[in-house]
């Protein structure tokens, strides 16, 4: 095995141990939701993200760190990524984890749509025909789901629209050139994780600011509690397993090409099953594995046809 291939099946080493992690930290955030509000779980996820990546970060700079100014696009990121873990965890609240999490793989398809809106991409007929029949199979876990659990459904269509605006502002920013679902990763591991600590420090202000607004609108989905001591574990674990998936995605980009590692993110839905089945006796219905089989096989699709670029006026 040459030195490339090693590499690359590192990567993919490390990009399936983070996949299969998410759905882990959705599980634990499904159980918090049951006791704490949404709006508390979400800020202190991003509270104890940013608390973690910081020692990190400081650690790579050897004690000599600059960290500039808060910028308005880090509070636009750090928006943008707090909307969509809230609507993440607030589905989570009424479906099942798997049915949750496919809906919310419709992300990628979504991202093609801003990328020639937004970005002014060239998508070819084989790309659109991809992105109609991934939203056909978006309807088939949807339709469904909307019988069952009503206006909730829409919650993680909300999360996706969200991540793939985020993504997309993050390419038009120059954060990031590359086009998967893991971009914020591409550019190195150091950056990657000085990303996530801008983030995880602006979504943490923006969601205590919605919280101490939320108190006198939204109780129900804002409100605050002192958490037990088995809340603040879980609550600690939920942000450790944050930071770590995203250092990992950062650590398998360092290795492998986001071409072949586009695939592997797809086992975040088998391990969505895994864990809604384990912890909370869901077991998906037929439509929903078909919706989310059509899903993967449109997003799979998109993922390997290289996009055109951008065409650029003067």
């Amino acid at each position: 095995m040459n030195p490339t291939d090693t590499s690359q099946w590192r990567g993919l080493f490390w990009m399936s141990v983070a996949v299969l992690t998410i759905p882990a930290s959705d599980a634990i955030a499904k159980v918090l939701g049951q006791t704490l509000s949404i709006g508390q779980v979400t800020t202190t996820r991003f509270m104890i993200q940013c608390l973690l990546l910081l020692p990190l970060w400081l650690w790579w700079r050897h004690r000599n760190v600059r960290l500039q100014g808060l910028k308005l696009r880090d509070w636009w990121l750090g928006g943008l990524v707090a909307s969509a873990v809230l609507f993440l965890f607030w589905g989570l609240s009424y479906l099942p984890l798997a049915n949750n999490i496919a809906i919310f793989f419709v992300e990628p398809l979504i991202l093609v749509l801003f990328s020639k809106w937004f970005l002014k991409e060239r998508v070819s007929p084989r790309r659109w025909i991809a992105v109609t029949v991934g939203l056909l199979g978006a309807l088939v876990v949807i339709r469904p789901n909307i019988e069952a659990y009503g206006w909730a459904t829409v919650l993680p269509l909300l999360a996706a629209t969200a991540y793939a605006a985020y993504l997309t502002s993050t390419r038009a920013l120059r954060e990031s050139a590359d086009p998967s679902h893991w971009a914020e990763a591409a550019n190195g591991l150091q950056k990657s994780v000085r990303l996530q600590l801008m983030i995880s420090l602006t979504a943490s202000v923006l969601m205590l600011m919605l919280m101490g607004i939320g108190q006198t609108l939204t109780p129900a989905l804002t409100g605050v509690q002192w958490p037990t001591a088995h809340e603040w574990g879980l609550l600690i674990l939920l942000g450790a397993l944050a930071a770590f998936a995203h250092v990992l995605i950062a650590l398998a980009f360092t290795h492998a090409s986001a071409s072949i590692l586009a695939p592997v993110q797809y086992l975040e839905i088998l391990g969505a099953v895994f864990f809604g089945w384990w912890l909370f006796q869901e077991w998906p219905d037929a439509l929903t594995f078909v919706g989310a089989a059509i899903i993967i096989g449109s997003g799979l699709y998109i993922a390997m046809e290289k996009p055109h670029p951008a065409v650029i006026q003067d």
